[in-house]
């Protein structure tokens, strides 16, 4: 049991890091170093990478060493795939389940990142993004749409696309899109807000688009 905690909080833990850029995408993971760094034995830090390379965040090179993953074009486009499959449906069913409370929260949320988009603090907008999409997907309370957002890892596209993305608009773009989001969300709106999320996807996909010269419909 004591085992297994470890475990999940140095997987936890693992997971930020690389989300964070504080395990860069190529870096080589060395054990030792690593669970020095943790504050746990190589048990736990070996199962927490086995979880890790499961879901495509490291990866092995037998008889090699372990790497952090580096994100390809696809893999970025299948991100924002499963992003456009589960957060419109998530707006709606945050809406109808928990909306009034939800829609103060992201308005706050909301207002933050105007903050940062105007300061241009562009890791701070991310992070604070994040939080925005992640609170109506946790809204949902549909369990298992929580767990398939999880594994997709949308944390990770901040370490490059979108920062490729708000080099290509302004900041207070993305803010504005949030905003009808959050309209949405507080007038009850439920086919609304799954529309306003999914608008403000196939936004940043229509960037993504720009930056990479490819064409989702042609990958999907």
């Amino acid at each position: 049991m004591i085992r297994s905690v470890i475990s999940e909080k140095a997987y936890q833990k693992l997971r930020r890091m690389i989300y964070r850029g504080q395990l860069p995408p190529g870096s080589r993971i060395v054990e030792r170093d690593l669970a020095a760094r943790l504050g746990v034995s190589r048990i736990p830090l070996r199962e927490s990478l086995a979880r890790l390379a499961a879901e495509g965040l490291v990866r092995t090179i037998p008889n090699s060493a372990t790497y952090v993953a580096d994100l390809s074009t696809n893999d970025i486009l299948e991100i924002y795939s499963m992003r456009l499959l589960l957060e419109p449906l998530a707006a709606r069913l945050a809406t109808l389940r928990d909306g009034k409370r939800l829609a103060k929260q992201l308005d706050r949320l909301r207002k933050q990142m105007a903050i940062h988009a105007k300061e241009v603090d562009i890791p701070k907008l991310n992070e604070v993004e994040y939080q925005f999409h992640f609170a109506i997907v946790r809204a949902s309370h549909h369990s298992r749409l929580v767990r398939a957002y999880e594994c997709a890892h949308v944390q990770i596209l901040d370490r490059g696309p979108a920062q490729a993305i708000r080099a290509i608009n302004p900041p207070t773009k993305y803010v504005d899109e949030h905003g009808k989001i959050v309209d949405c969300i507080a007038s009850g709106d439920a086919e609304g807000a799954e529309r306003a999320a999914s608008d403000h996807i196939h936004s940043a996909m229509k960037d993504l688009e720009k930056i990479f010269g490819v064409q989702f419909d042609e990958v999907f």
